[in-house]
Order: C-alpha cells, then structure tokens, then sequence
C-alpha cells in the first residue's frame, strides 16, 4: 500500500512538472485542486512547491489561481514553506518586476514573507537586488518602511549573514541603476565591507569591463571573414554586416546606463573613506614600522640571493617580499582603480579627495608607480598632466628603492587580457615608454640606485633581455621571409618586360600592341613593381645586416620594416595591374565584354590589400603619418612662397610707384621751367 501511495506520489509530481513546463495551466490547476497539498506540493529535487516554480517561471496569472485555490487557514504556511535552499515563494516572486501584483497578494494573505530569510541570510528584498528588479526592490522596501528604520535595523533586513549588502551585489551583478538607488537612498551601505573587507566602491574599482564604452575586438579583414567562415548559416550577407559595421545597441538603454553608473561613481567617492588607512610613504619612513619592514626585506633578499633566486624575466615584477598577504582590501579605490585602468574613478576620486594623490601602498609605491607597473599609460598622463601633481610624486621611490624609471623595467600583468602582440611591438613599446618617463621624472631624480645597486637602465636592460632575444629572432624571421617575397616580385616583374603582351614586331621587334592605351599602363606598373621591389629587398637587407641593438628597436628598425614592408605591397599590386592591363590588352573589345574583363583584370588588387587586416592598418598607418608630414611640409613650403612672393611684389609695386613718382615729379619740373616767361631786359637809361 506504501509503495502504491508513493508511486502515485511520484506520478503526481511528474505530471505537475511537465503541465508546467508545456505551460499548461489548466491542467495544473486541476491537479492541484485534487490533491490535498493542493498548491503547496513539493514535485523537484530541491523541493521546490508548485507555487515556487509557477513563480520561477513567471506565470503570475498561473501563481495568482494557485493562491485563490489555496485556504485562507493555510496561509500562515506560506512563509514556512521552504525548498532546500530555504527560500519561500516570495524569493522567487522578487526576482522579477512583472511579478508585483503577485507579490501583494501573497503579503496580503502573509506579511511574515517580507522579512524571512533563506539559508544565506537573505530576504525577498535581496533577491530583488541580486536580479537588478529596481521596481521590484522599491515595492519590497516601502512594504517594509525602511525609510523609516534607523541604519542598524536597516542593515538587518538589506544585508545577508556573510556582510554582504544589497548595494554590493547590485555592483556585482552591475546593475547600476539600482545600485545608484541604493547608494542615494541608504547612504549607510556605502562604507560597509563585505567578508573580505572590501567596500561598494572597491567592488566597482575591481569592475573595467563595466566602464567600457564598446566591446573591444580584433577585427579581421572581409576576406579573412570569408575564407575562415564554416558555419552554414553564416551568410555572405552577414559577414558584409559584420566586417563594415558593429552590431546595433539599444542607445536609451546605454544613455540610461552610463548616466546611472557616473552618478554612482560621484556618489561612492564623495562618501567613501576607505583610502584614509594608506599612508605617506615620507612620513612612515621616520616611523619604527617602516624600518622593521626594510630589515625583514634585506634578510629576504639576502637569502634569496644566497639560493640565486632568479625572477622572470621582465614579465611579472614580484610581489612584495613583505610578511603580509596580498589582498585587494588592503589597496585603496584609487589604487585599485589605476590596476584596473579604470580613468573615471580615478579622476572623481582626484577632484573630489585631491589629497589621495599623495597616497601609497603598503609597498611604498604612489598612484604613478603603480600606473607604471601595470601599463596603464593613459593613468600615468592624466596624474602627470594634472595641476595637482607635486614633484615629490615624480621623485618617490617605494620600499626597495625603485624609482619612477625603475618601474618600466617591472611589469605586473593587469586584469584585463593583453592584446596579442609581436615580441618587437612590445620591446618597442617598452622603450617608448621608457623614452616617455625619463623625459617627464628625468629633473627630479634624486638616486640613482636601487637596493639592489641598479640603474633604471641596468635593470630595464637586465628584465627585457628575454623579450630583446625574441624580438630579434621575430624580427629576422619576418624580414628573411619578405625578403624572399621580394626577390621573387622582382623575378617576375623583370621577366614580364620581356614577354609583353601580344609579342614583337618580327621585323622590327617593336610590340605589336605599343600603339594601345593600356600598353603604356602595363609597361608602367611592371617597372613601378620591379623598381619597389629591389628597393624592398635593400630596406630588408640592411635589417638582416643590423646588429640587432637595444635602442634600434624604438623606431630604427621598425621605420626599415615598414617601409620595406609598404614597398613590397605596392610591388605586388603594381604587379596585380599589370596582369590586368594584360588581360584587358588581349582581351579587348567594343561591347560590354570589355567592363567585365576591365573588372576582372584588376579584381587582384583590392582582394589583396583587403586579404591581411593587421598589415594594410599599418600600411595605412604609415601612408597616413607620411601624408600629414608631406602636406605640413608641403604647406608650410607653399605659405613660405607665398609670403616671399607677395614680399617681392610688394618690393616691385613699391619701386614701381616710386619710379614712376620721381618721373612723374621730374616731367612736371620740365614742363613748369618751359612755360615760365623769359626775364625782359631792364631799360638803359641814358645819362
């Protein structure tokens, strides 16, 4: 008989499961009504209640027929009706905003469900925050009056067991509409600290993917696209789509988005004050604190150096070798916010809390070290640019000694993913920014040496020189292959001037096609190709013919890679029009065939410069910076001429007037003396 109850228990249970999942209300309610349990029928694993799942799955005309099927003496179960989890049905109703008539009923036949928690501590309310339901969160909170509620009865009812707040969650789950709210309406959450000690503001500082305005990809070229594309649904028009423009975002919901998320940033920095614990390193220097720390790190290093501890080689700068664990609640928003590239609080937190631009770690490094260290060079120009900025930021070294110039040869890998890049991109980055440092601190620095007795050269030379070996390898590897490609552009190109089309005059060895348009066309792109060619291959020559030094690799080599680069490109289009003025020379006619041969002749140039992405940006770059410098040049030039020219003209019309004054003036003279009358004679008088 048992085992007959149970299996009908069992079948009750599938059937309630699988009416709910074919959304067939009717016949749910018609097995709820003919069972005792009626509504409040377990039939999941988790044991989970009709009610639980009709409201996980948002079928609130379904929740509110189950509720009217339920007695009004069996309300009072509803608060005690739990799954495994210990959530009620009002923790599922709070998780969406279309449920709220649903939630009032159910409050109107229980008010116990508004404060009940679940296992976790948590109650309807932040659940609602867990899920981003704003409106839902707002309902849930004037049913409880916390408004009205001091902070410490708040925080009982908006925080769950481990600390952790309903403005910490919001964060985390990034809605930020609601977490402004939040932060606008319980101003008490904001300096609350989680299990790990870590506030509101800390959480959004640890959050960079949340400030991103666009979704950052590498984009390949349409052909790439095309070829690499398997999957069949993938059409040819999708891939047009794709390769030309981004994907549509609804802009309101964006707008709204930022908009909340820069009021949260003010709000957050204006009442955080967890970065008042980080200290001045100058002024810790004099304390006993600082100089214990100084002797455990020399006794550390001394006997790393006796077991000839050897580091990465400039790829990750170490953590501290202080007795302390690295956590991110010991780092101040600021800090943690400059690891994170995040500019917007960093500038919030700089016009708001100026004197936070002093501040520094517990590893004795300030806001520029750490900019540094992590890559973050956008950080480093706004602190550094900044009216604020004092030189004691320029000339500060952190506990081992390193100043700003030693933090280039360091790097710490950030939170975000690195962009793929050769070994001589990032050797020459590296010296850039180098280059970039030692201009901005080279005035105020004060010591040369690190605790280890090395110069900011010696140790940026010592850290790169894994990447300094493979940046020479890539970089001879690369050009021995464009050097081959070259050479065999040249090859063709010399043998195609002997083969032109249509062949020689047999009698006078003249081209047959030599009075043709396009003959001039074919002759002049072969000797452009050649001509590029052998010049590519002397740019590359001289690369392979380099030794490889560490300064060469700022702009040097590069400037001979591109360019040889951008000779050996217009070489193969070159090559690519002369193909099709041969084609369209042997194949040319007077109807609209002569159209299509013209397209298909030339149809080798644009696949190939749209064929490789990443090399027709940088051809593109550098066409780019060469315009700009030609037409500066140029128009200087011309102003230059211009100026010369009207200076000289102004010299001419000026010698010009005057000559024609001084004639003017001295045929006026002539003609005044002619027409005066002649003196008469005086009379003689006789004596």
């Amino acid at each position: 008989m048992a085992d007959t109850n149970s299996t009908d228990q069992q079948e009750l249970q599938d059937q309630l499961f699988i009416h709910l999942i074919s959304k067939d209300d009717k016949k749910v309610t018609q097995l709820c009504s003919s069972h005792r349990e009626g509504p409040l029928q377990r039939i999941s694993v988790y044991n989970d209640t009709v009610l639980h799942m009709a409201s996980r799955f948002k079928r609130s005309k379904l929740v509110r027929d189950l509720l009217e099927m339920l007695p009004k003496e069996r309300n009072h179960e509803l608060a005690a009706t739990k799954n495994n989890a210990g959530s009620n049905i009002l923790h599922e109703v709070a998780a969406s905003d279309t449920m709220k008539d649903v939630a009032e009923e159910m409050l109107k036949r229980d008010s116990e469900l508004l404060i009940a928690p679940n296992d976790l501590g948590e109650t309807p309310i932040f659940c609602a925050a867990r899920y981003g339901q704003t409106e839902m969160f707002k309902f849930l909170a004037g049913k409880m009056g916390l408004t009205e509620l001091n902070p410490e009865e708040g925080k009982h009812y908006l925080q769950r067991d481990d600390r952790t707040t309903v403005l910490h969650i919001s964060i985390l789950t990034e809605c930020f509409e609601l977490a402004h709210f939040i932060a606008e309406s319980y101003s008490y959450l904001i300096e609350e600290r989680d299990p790990d000690s870590m506030t509101a503001l800390q959480y959004l500082a640890c959050n960079p993917t949340a400030f991103e305005k666009k979704k950052i990809k590498t984009r390949r070229g349409f052909m790439e696209e095309l070829m690499i594309s398997t999957v069949p649904t993938q059409g040819l028009m999708e891939i047009l789509i794709k390769s030309k423009w981004p994907p549509k975002d609804n802009s309101k919901t964006s707008d709204e988005r930022c908009y909340s998320l820069q009021g949260l940033v003010k709000l957050l920095v204006k009442n955080d004050t967890s970065w008042h614990p980080s200290v001045n390193s100058q002024e810790v220097g004099l304390g006993e604190t600082k100089e214990l720390d100084i002797e455990k790190e020399e006794k550390i290093s001394q006997e790393k150096k006796g077991q000839n501890f050897q580091e990465n080689e400039g790829q990750n700068y170490q953590e501290s070798s202080t007795n302390y664990k690295y956590k991110k609640s010991d780092e101040a928003p600021l800090f943690l916010a400059t690891i994170s590239n995040i500019q917007d609080i960093v500038e919030e937190i700089l016009v708001c809390h100026p004197q936070a631009l002093e501040h520094t770690n517990k590893e004795g490094m300030n806001i520029l070290h750490v900019a540094i260290l992590y890559r973050h060079i956008e950080i480093f120009d706004i602190v550094s640019k900044s009216e604020l900025l004092a030189r004691s930021l320029l000339s500060a070294i952190d506990k081992k000694g390193n100043s700003l110039l030693h933090m280039v040869g360091l790097k710490r890998k950030s939170q975000a993913s690195e962009k793929m890049q050769s070994p001589a991109s990032q050797l020459q980055k590296e010296l850039l920014l180098f280059k970039k440092v030692k201009s901005a601190c080279k005035m105020h620095l004060t010591k040369p040496l690190n605790k280890d007795n090395q110069t900011a050269e010696e140790l940026f030379a010592a850290r790169n020189e894994r990447l300094h070996r493979d940046a020479k390898e890539w970089l001879m590897r690369t050009t021995e292959n464009c050097t081959i490609l070259s050479i065999f552009i040249a090859t063709v190109a010399f043998a195609a001037a002997y083969t032109v089309p249509g062949g020689p005059n047999q009698d006078t060895g003249i081209p047959i096609l030599n009075s043709k348009p396009f003959f001039v066309v074919f002759i002049l792109a072969d000797v452009f190709s050649l001509t590029l060619a052998l010049t590519s291959v002397g740019k590359f020559l001289s690369i392979l013919t380099s030794s490889f030094p560490l300064q060469d690799f700022e702009t040097y080599l590069f400037k001979k890679l591109t360019q040889g680069i951008i000779c050996m490109i217009l070489s193969v289009s070159m090559m690519a029009v002369a193909f099709g003025a041969t084609i369209i020379l042997i194949m040319m006619t007077h109807n609209w065939k002569n159209a299509v041969w013209s397209v298909v002749g030339f149809l080798p140039v644009p696949i190939f410069f749209l064929s490789y992405s990443p090399l027709r940006s940088a051809v593109l770059r550098c066409c780019t910076e060469s315009a700009k410098c030609f037409v500066a040049k140029f128009l200087k030039g011309v102003a230059i001429f211009v100026v010369v020219l009207f200076y000289c003209l102004y010299l001419a019309f000026k010698g010009l007037f005057w000559t024609v004054k001084k004639a003017f003036r001295w045929i006026c003279g002539n003609k005044s003396d002619t027409q005066s009358p002649q003196p008469t004679a005086a009379p003689i008088t006789q004596v």
